[in-house]
């Protein structure tokens, strides 16, 4: 096995895994990652990502976030929150995952983070916080708003 030093080259292999589907390989490269740069986001990232894909949610928490306390940017910090959000979604960690996702929406708000906090909100059983989330998912996406709610409406 090529061994790597440079985070570039571990991003550039763990593409290539993650494209196509080498989940366990992605993993095992991705502890090595974070490893070898353990201050480095998008180490901590790709190894919550390729946790996620195994279903090892516990570690992608964990892993998720040391990913968003490193972004230093709002993009990173949604995508990982993005990221981070789903694993405990799975765990059945409602609140966790909603808080979170409230961290990142006082800097940056998308239509794929009010689309994930609806739900979060409906999983909370907090409707006038869902009918929040939704009504500004129209104001940013009104076809992806509209497609959610026939599908909720199982149309």
């Amino acid at each position: 096995m090529v061994e790597f030093t440079k985070k570039e080259a571990f991003a550039r292999q763990l593409a290539i895994f993650i494209r196509n589907e080498d989940r366990q390989r992605a993993y095992e490269l991705s502890k090595e990652f974070v490893n070898a740069h353990p201050d480095e986001m998008l180490a901590h990232f790709l190894l919550a990502l390729a946790a996620y894909r195994l279903d090892k949610y516990d570690e992608a928490k964990i892993e998720g976030r040391k990913a968003f306390n490193l972004a230093s940017s709002a993009d990173d910090m949604l995508v990982t929150a993005l990221l981070t959000s789903s694993a405990y979604y799975n765990k059945g960690e409602y609140t966790q995952g909603y808080e979170l996702l409230k961290t990142i929406e006082k800097r940056k708000s998308t239509d794929e983070l009010q689309k994930r906090m609806f739900v979060f909100a409906m999983a909370l059983n907090k409707s006038d916080e869902a009918v929040y989330h939704m009504d500004q998912l129209f104001k940013l996406n009104e076809s992806m708003a509209a497609d959610m709610v026939l599908k909720m409406l199982g149309l």
